[in-house]
């Protein structure tokens, strides 16, 4: 019990201590994310805002289709910040300063992780009010916000994973920056534009196998008031699953890295 309050404490105290670095930091931890995302909501609404006027098209106005979308891709614009910063922690020689004291240095993965979660919240938020400004439906009130917000929290910690993992497999900075684009054929092959039924059919048939779309999916049914549990369900398993495996193998590499001599 006492080794359970002693990790949550130190924990917090990495919580904070990446907080503090991310606000001296405020541009690309939460800025950049954000503003990438909702110019990317006014470009497409402007552009192709027209296309809700065709016949089938599922929502009132295009922005009520993409606008989910912006949220989650916040998300990925923001990805590899911690784990750049567990780089740096290396390159300091914080991580050996760790395995000199009574702690576990699991504290310091856990902590980065933590503070992802959270630290995805912010331009999550800011995103998801900007595009409700801009005259996005939200049916849901409050409680879907809150519900979009914590799936992409969820999001981050299971994409993020794949930077740890680069990052403490390689040790190189270029490394974990050279995955920034791989979010790019997540989001273009998934329903983040269109509904499937507009799409070519092997377009259809990629964005319907890819992993991502059923979160993003089930992010923006519980926006437009008509939640789809069983796609929300489908969507946290692929996320737990890619969080699991990249975790588990990043976790291995950490344990090595602050093994005590």
């Amino acid at each position: 019990m006492l080794a359970t309050r002693r990790f949550v404490r130190d924990t917090g105290l990495v919580v904070g201590r990446t907080a503090k670095e991310a606000i001296g930091n405020a541009g690309l931890a939460f800025v950049a994310p954000t503003l990438i995302a909702v110019f990317l909501i006014i470009l497409f609404q402007g552009v192709y805002g027209k296309i809700a006027e065709t016949a089938g098209w599922p929502t009132d106005q295009f922005i009520d289709w993409v606008a989910p979308g912006g949220v989650l891709l916040s998300v990925f614009v923001g990805a590899g910040y911690t784990a750049g910063g567990l780089l740096r922690d290396a390159d300091s020689g914080y991580l050996d300063r760790i395995r000199l004291l009574p702690t576990n240095p699991a504290t310091v993965l856990a902590g980065k992780v933590a503070f992802e979660a959270a630290r995805a919240a912010v331009p999550a938020t800011g995103v998801l009010f900007i595009a409700l400004a801009l005259g996005a439906d939200n049916r849901n009130g409050l409680p879907g916000a809150l519900g979009v917000i914590a799936i992409a929290m969820a999001l981050s910690v299971a994409w993020n994973g794949i930077f740890y993992l680069s990052a403490l497999a390689t040790r190189n900075h270029a490394a974990v920056l050279g995955l920034q684009p791989l979010f790019m054929p997540v989001i273009m092959f998934s329903t983040f534009w269109v509904p499937t039924r507009f799409m070519p059919g092997w377009y259809e048939t990629v964005a319907t196998w890819n992993p991502f779309t059923p979160t993003l999916d089930a992010a923006r049914s519980i926006m437009l008031g008509h939640p789809d549990w069983g796609g929300l369900g489908i969507g946290l398993s692929l996320l737990a699953a890619l969080a699991v495996v990249t975790y588990g193998l990043a976790g291995r590499l950490y344990a090595a890295a602050t093994r005590a001599d």
